[in-house]
């Protein structure tokens, strides 16, 4: 029985250890300070870079991942993965700087310098220096409300063995890829912030335990009108179910004018097809 009762407190005392050492190592991860630096940026205030802004915020997911700004749950409490809760806008915006604002979207590092998980910066990091400041004009004119989300994203043993061992992605991005304006021909722009985060141009790519189809032969198979109602309304050529891209067109891609979805096929079809 003492041989029992030993190998039961060594097991004890090891699990302890263990999980001890996963929390301490998940934490300097989370609160490890990036030195990226901050950059200037214009932010706009006219009605019209607003609207853009609005349309932009849309177009790359931040409304649909924060509830439309006003905060959201994507994952329901689960005490081994934790809890992803992308926070408010508003109220989340407030204490930082613009440029501070710009660095956090563009390279995914909060104000104290650390990297947040889950926020695509890896796509956004193209965004023009002119269309974040229309993101973070949209932004401005958010007001923090009574019914805002207030649940906060909290990692688990299993949530945090993913960080450690890069099954999560941290979102820090070193140096922003953006130019000053967005190019007059926006194809390419366009590809890069908005399709760069799970397709690959001519490559079969894995993203979250999926396979997806490369855009430079996918787009060469579409007419132009079966691209249009793919980016418009999710619909495959045919009629067919394009599974989560159905999702991802409904709550973010339907924002795309006529024009860009053309650009954006016209990209695909030329260079990016060689």
């Amino acid at each position: 029985m003492r041989i029992w009762a030993r190998s039961g407190l060594g097991a004890a005392a090891l699990a302890v250890l263990g999980t001890g050492g996963l929390y301490g190592a998940s934490e300097w991860v989370l609160r490890r300070s990036h030195a990226v630096p901050l950059g200037p940026i214009a932010v706009p205030h006219d009605a019209a870079s607003l609207a853009e802004g609005s349309r932009l915020a849309t177009l790359t997911g931040c409304k649909s991942c924060h509830g439309d700004g006003k905060g959201a749950v994507w994952t329901p409490v689960d005490w081994r993965e934790g809890q992803v809760a992308p926070p408010p806008i508003a109220r989340s915006a407030a204490r930082y700087s613009d440029a501070e604002l710009a660095r956090l979207i563009r390279q995914g590092v909060t104000k104290e310098g650390r990297t947040v998980f889950l926020m695509p910066a890896w796509s956004m990091t193209y965004l023009a220096d002119d269309d974040v400041g229309r993101i973070i004009a949209w932004v401005r004119s958010l007001r923090p409300a009574p019914d805002d989300v207030q649940a906060t994203t909290w990692f688990g043993p299993v949530g945090r063995w993913k960080i450690l061992t890069g099954a999560t992605r941290p979102s820090v991005v070193a140096e922003a890829h953006g130019v000053a304006k967005r190019p007059a021909d926006p194809g390419r722009y366009l590809t890069q912030v908005l399709c760069s985060e799970c397709h690959a141009l001519t490559e079969l790519r894995a993203h979250d335990g999926n396979t997806v189809p490369p855009l430079a032969p996918m787009a060469a198979s579409y007419a132009p009108a079966e691209f249009q109602r793919l980016l418009h309304e999710g619909v495959g050529a045919g009629g067919r179910n394009v599974g989560f891209m159905g999702t991802i067109v409904k709550e973010n891609l339907h924002a795309l004018r006529p024009d860009e979805v053309e650009a954006v096929q016209r990209y695909l079809r030329g260079g990016a097809a060689q």
